[in-house]
């Protein structure tokens, strides 16, 4: 799979961007819905023109998306509540979104629902077209395509040749095929206090064990690199270690605009997003990585600004991730 069309109702626009940056960093393409610049143009045509005119528009949009289905490889569809008038409608699928679903099947492709069928009338129609739930586990697509060969596509190849590319592909120590890619990939980066960035992943990794220790090493690649998780998986690298390494992956936006108060809730979410995945060894990572961020030591060759700001940024952070992790790791003794 190479282009993921994404389907919903105009209900669950506003949670388009968000799974549009995730699929791109998995390494996917992504063709977005009609009108989702416009999500409400439908009911200005119904309200402003006549009924010939709506109906001109709706045969539009409906080959619009036919089009739109025979140019991607499989179909993402986003079935979040619709909420209407008070009234609440679980993993809503509407008409127009169903019928991008059948031309999907049609066409053989898979259909991927983010969340569970919805309760209905359809419920047997939508089972049959073999869609794969993902409960909200937009990782679990990569299970669903073809890692047994190195595409050209793969941006690992921007640094390294084909052949060594197989050869790491070949390598069974994901340790030793981990540490050889990032320390390509961040060669030339410095942190926040000068020094080699690898030192960072290292000290990271150091602290962890296992699968978690290797995703330690990864932890950055797809967050500061053009790397994408479809790359790495291409490598052979364990599904797991991947998997844990995507979970404390932020997401790729811009924040040069934003505030430092919005800059600090935009850490909350995303620490509570780890915290919320259930992963206990994503929640292990992320702390391993903050405490490198926080450490008193590193902190101490910043400047006083960048301290406090470090203070407010991670202090309160770690104290919570920390928490849940000694009770989940209580509840495991």
């Amino acid at each position: 799979m190479k282009k993921i069309f994404i389907a919903c109702s105009k209900w669950n626009y506003p949670y388009v961007e968000r799974v549009q940056n995730r699929l791109e960093q998995l390494g996917y393409e992504v063709i977005l819905p009609n009108c989702i610049e416009e999500p409400l143009i439908e009911e200005k045509i119904k309200k402003e023109q006549s009924t010939l005119e709506h109906i001109e528009f709706c045969k539009k949009s409906f080959l619009e998306s036919m089009q739109k289905s025979k140019e991607s490889d499989a179909i993402l569809v986003l079935n979040m509540d619709k909420v209407q008038e008070g009234k609440c409608y679980p993993n809503y699928i509407g008409g127009a979104t169903f019928l991008e679903m059948y031309n999907s099947y049609l066409l053989n492709r898979p259909i991927f629902l983010y969340r569970d069928i919805p309760k209905g009338m359809l419920y047997d129609e939508i089972e049959g077209m073999g869609s794969i739930v993902l409960r909200e586990e937009l990782f679990d697509i990569l299970k669903y395509d073809d890692h047994s060969t190195i595409s050209q596509e793969n941006h690992l190849l921007n640094y390294f040749t084909y052949d060594d590319l197989w050869k790491l592909k070949e390598c069974k120590d994901e340790y030793l095929k981990a540490s050889m890619i990032v320390r390509n990939l961040f060669k030339q980066k410095k942190d926040k206090a000068g020094k080699p960035y690898i030192g960072h992943l290292k000290r990271v990794s150091d602290k962890l064990e296992g699968n978690v220790q290797i995703a330690g090493l990864l932890h950055d690649t797809v967050e500061d690199t053009e790397i994408t998780c479809k790359d790495l998986l291409e490598l052979d690298f364990n599904y797991d270690v991947l998997e844990i390494m995507f979970t404390v992956t932020k997401e790729k936006r811009d924040t040069s605009q934003m505030t430092k108060l919005e800059k600090l809730d935009l850490y909350d979410q995303e620490i509570n997003d780890v915290i919320r995945s259930r992963k206990k060894e994503a929640s292990l990572l992320k702390e391993a990585d903050m405490s490198d961020n926080y450490n008193p030591e590193r902190l101490s060759k910043l400047p006083i600004e960048k301290q406090e700001w470090f203070q407010k940024k991670y202090e309160k952070q770690l104290v919570k991730l920390r928490k849940v992790n000694e009770e989940r790791n209580q509840k495991l003794c």
